[in-house]
This record gives structure tokens, C-alpha cells and sequence, in this order.
């Protein structure tokens, strides 16, 4: 009988420049994680930039599977399969669910991005890398995948997820569509400016009222 809720991990091979470097530097063939219910991959969600031209301005994002082709150039991709039961799948549909209607506050956290190579995460109150997100979901809603801890590199995902395993391969993305996906809506210099600001002097504030209110 099949499972009838699953939630599905995607770790992609992403071709902007930013992919690419990250990808240098961990000599791992995927660099960004989205999580998903649907078994189409229409709408993914995860942390990364909001537009193509804006690289800072980054977080909470309903990812189109359009992001990760670049002209012609094909991708890569892993899928991972978890099955969820009923309390399962209502707990975090109800989860994603809030993120969506308070998907402002969410921001980018670049302070992990920093201490990446230290094999360290720092929290910071509604703020996620992209790896960082999906362990996040891992730990508190799917505990039977094992992950207890709060850093594990991609890498490490991939490893710690593969009896959970069903595809790895180019990434078929023709069926797919934009829908409410702002990824290609071009922002001027001075939206950039601002929002790019916005963001960092937020990351900093929540950084800093962690450390005072612990």
C-alpha cells in the first residue's frame, strides 16, 4: 500500500555563479535544499535570494524548479522520499503553512554562512540557510530519519538520507511554471540597496537580542 502523505528532499545543482563557488569549496556536487510535499516539485520551499538580480536579498522563498536551469545548461538533482503519517504531515503542513503567511519575517541567515567551514551553527530567531532549513524540518517534524543534531553539511544530508533515495539524475523541469515565483522580476539599484540593508541590519538585531537574552 502506498504511503499516502510524503515529504520530499531535493538537493540541487544550481548554476548561478554563487552555486558554483559554494560547490568549489565543499567538492560536493549539490549546494542548495528544498523541501516539498508535492511528488510534481511545482512548488518547493527554502531559504535563498527572492530575485535573480539581487543576490543578498534572500529568505523564505516558493521556489519554481525554473530556477535551476540556466539557458540550455542541464541540472542535477537528488530526491529524497520520507514517508509521513497523518500527525506527521498535519503538524508540518500546519508549520509551512504559518511560514507562508508571515513569509516577510523570515530573512537569510548569513552569519551561518560564515561559519560554515567551522562545522558551526549559530541560531538566529526566523532565519535559515537553505541547508540549515531543511535539517530544521528534519529534526523537529521527521524524527525517524536520525537527525539530531543542528549542523550537518549537505553532504552529510545526502549521506544520512539515502535509504530515503528515489532519484538522482538530470532534473526534469518541462512540466514545470513560475506560478507565484518572483525569481526573474528584475529590482532596481536602489530596491537592492535597500532591501540588501534591511536584511543584514535585521540578521544583526536578532543576532545580537539572542546573545543578550539567553
Amino acid at each position: 500500500m502506498k504511503n499516502k502523505y510524503n515529504l520530499y528532499i531535493l538537493l540541487t545543482k544550481t548554476p548561478l555563479k554563487t552555486g558554483k563557488i559554494i560547490r568549489k569549496f565543499t567538492k560536493f556536487e549539490y549546494n542548495h535544499c528544498s523541501i516539498t510535499f508535492d511528488k510534481n516539485f511545482n512548488t518547493l520551499y527554502s531559504f535563498t535570494r527572492k530575485h535573480k538580480n539581487s543576490t543578498f536579498y534572500a529568505g523564505l522563498v516558493k521556489e519554481s524548479s525554473l530556477r535551476f536551469i540556466e539557458g540550455n545548461e542541464k541540472t542535477k538533482v537528488q530526491i529524497f522520499k520520507i514517508p509521513l503519517t497523518s500527525k506527521q504531515y498535519k503538524k508540518l503542513k500546519k508549520y509551512i503553512e504559518n511560514l507562508e503567511k508571515h513569509e516577510e519575517e523570515y530573512i537569510y541567515n548569513y552569519i551561518n554562512v560564515l561559519t560554515y567551514f567551522f562545522k558551526k551553527n549559530i541560531k538566529v530567531e526566523k532565519a535559515y540557510t537553505c541547508s540549515e532549513f531543511t535539517i530544521h524540518i528534519l529534526k523537529e517534524f521527521c524524527k525517524n530519519t536520525g537527525f539530531t543534531k543542528d549542523y550537518y553539511s549537505i553532504k552529510q544530508i545526502s549521506n544520512n538520507l539515502s535509504k530515503y533515495l528515489i532519484y538522482e539524475g538530470e532534473y526534469n523541469v518541462e512540466n514545470s511554471t513560475w506560478q507565484t515565483d518572483k525569481y526573474l522580476e528584475k529590482q532596481n539599484i536602489i530596491s537592492k540597496i535597500y532591501k540588501t540593508t534591511e536584511l543584514f541590519t535585521l540578521l544583526i538585531y536578532r543576532y545580537i537580542k539572542g546573545i543578550i537574552t539567553k
